[in-house]
């Protein structure tokens, strides 16, 4: 809980409001590779106190077609596509299991602070600043969401590569220019699987940016890149971008 006071706008952390959130959220931890499942029927507001986790989602007429045709949880799982990813002081909407299987996957080890929707809507109107600065941040998730779906039908597996190097530079070191070294806490099948590619295509994505000079690798999680400018422009964006939420 202290993460998520933490994450409140200036001296609200020790408002009445924070108080009455922090009544209302449950605190759970989910191990790496467990699962949070979505609701039955209820939607949920997940604050993520610490680690990274992966929001993967199915339809219900897909879940229902794999359990008719006798396909195993596992391989279920495995199809599922890859909507988003989620770090600490993410806020992520968990919609209800009847709109659909949505599920919080841990990445690594998980804390989370977890509200039913409604509840935390109805606590947080009495404190606009608040309110504000939740509303900002699900805003900026839907604008990375909506603008990796255009991108995907108009960019080469190169720029949706490199552009996914830039928004991880941003979202996980802070920097938009240079160089800088950042821990991928997901495989190269996750990465595969949020932008439409499959793993051979990323990982040759990779090796050609290492031939470029562009990125260097250490191991599976250690990637440094070496000039985020240049990064940017073969993502075809032009320039670093500087979209990080600031209370």
């Amino acid at each position: 809980m202290a993460a998520f006071r933490d994450a409140m706008p200036g001296c609200h952390g020790a408002s009445r409001t924070a108080d009455r959130l922090c009544r209302a959220g449950e605190y759970r931890f989910i191990p790496k590779g467990e699962e949070l499942a979505a609701d039955p029927v209820g939607d949920r507001l997940v604050f993520v106190a610490s680690g990274a986790a992966k929001l993967v989602g199915q339809s219900a007429a897909a879940r229902n077609a794999s359990e008719a045709n006798g396909i195993d949880s596992e391989s279920v799982r495995s199809h599922n596509h890859v909507l988003a990813f989620h770090f600490a002081g993410d806020i992520v909407s968990v919609l209800r299991q009847s709109d659909g299987d949505f599920r919080l996957v841990a990445l690594n080890d998980l804390e989370l602070v977890i509200f039913a929707s409604d509840e935390f809507l109805d606590v947080a109107q009495d404190d606009p600043v608040i309110l504000r600065s939740v509303l900002a941040r699900s805003l900026q998730a839907l604008h990375r969401s909506r603008t990796k779906m255009m991108q995907l039908g108009h960019r080469s597996a190169r720029q949706r590569i490199a552009d996914f190097l830039v928004s991880m530079a941003e979202r996980l070191a802070g920097s938009t220019c240079g160089k800088c070294e950042v821990l991928l806490p997901m495989s190269r099948r996750d990465i595969g699987d949020s932008l439409g590619l499959t793993i051979e295509t990323v990982s040759r994505q990779f090796s050609e940016l290492r031939e470029a000079g562009l990125v260097e690798t250490e191991g599976r999680s250690i990637v440094r890149l070496t000039d985020l400018e240049k990064l940017a422009e073969e993502a075809g964006t032009g320039q670093a971008r500087n979209g990080t939420f600031k209370n």
